[in-house]
């Protein structure tokens, strides 16, 4: 049995009963898109700013098209059925109110959306570490296993590599146990190291006023500095699905068929 069902696995306390639970990061996120945002092309950047009061990201195409995300704290989560029952026209009024002291076209865009086109996502969520991604004939892939909130932009990224990873070992290791444990090997520390940066992320998200001005500051002198290849690690991953799977179990000795 592979669990590929979500965060909120059924799989995963099935193959734990002791397993940890999504975890709250303090945030509740929106989103939209429209036709008439009344700003500038980012000329294919998106600029996201962390404002005051919430964090704001956004982008205008050359077609005249824009979307934006917002991630407004709050102490108690919501899920996306709670935050929902608020009309969507009376969470325009509060992302305006919470954008209204940024220097950013946030209050424009956010004015210039229908109520209908609002996205209202709810709660984000994380996992912390899962200790134990399988038992028996049973595994856990994708968000189920690890699912760093959505600061970390690789949620579906990880996802389809751990797919692709757990197929690569089912292929080559004859026994499923022995396909397992090298798949975890194999997963571990990448999707482990992704969520740790998530969780700064998150943190930076809902630091105050001064903390938000100190970390604006530093983004803009770590950018300067910045080195696009200390990057890579997370978003150049590749994957060599004819070389044979190696983790925990060792190397695979099986011999594959080629067509």
């Amino acid at each position: 049995m592979i669990g590929a069902d979500g965060i909120h696995s059924l799989v995963r306390g099935l193959i734990n009963p002791q397993a940890p639970a999504p975890q709250y990061a303090g945030l509740i996120s929106f989103g939209a898109a429209g036709s008439d945002p009344g700003a500038a092309s980012t000329r294919g950047r998106m600029p996201m700013v962390f404002g005051k009061h919430a964090f704001f990201g956004y982008q205008v195409f050359d077609d005249g098209t824009a979307g934006w995300f917002a991630n407004l704290p709050a102490d108690q989560p919501l899920s996306a059925a709670e935050a929902r029952r608020t009309p969507s026209g009376e969470w325009l009024k509060r992302l305006t109110a919470a954008f209204a002291e940024d220097r950013t076209p946030a209050t424009q865009l956010i004015s210039r959306t229908n109520p209908a086109d609002l996205l209202v996502v709810g709660a984000m969520e994380s996992m912390p570490s899962v200790p134990t991604w399988h038992r028996g004939r049973m595994v856990l892939v994708g968000d189920s296993a690890h699912a760093p909130s959505s600061s970390s932009g690789q949620g579906a990224s990880l996802a389809m590599e751990s797919a692709v990873e757990l197929a690569r070992c089912l292929r080559d290791y004859p026994v499923a146990e022995d396909a397992f444990a090298a798949y975890e090997a194999m997963r571990r520390p990448r999707v482990e190291r992704i969520a740790q940066e998530a969780v700064r992320k998150n943190n930076a998200k809902i630091a105050g006023p001064v903390g938000r001005v100190i970390m604006g500051a530093a983004i803009r002198v770590f950018a300067r500095l910045s080195n696009p290849e200390k990057a890579a690690w997370m978003l150049h991953y590749k994957i060599d699905w004819d070389a044979p799977a190696t983790g925990a179990a060792g190397p695979a000795t099986v011999p594959r068929l080629v067509a």
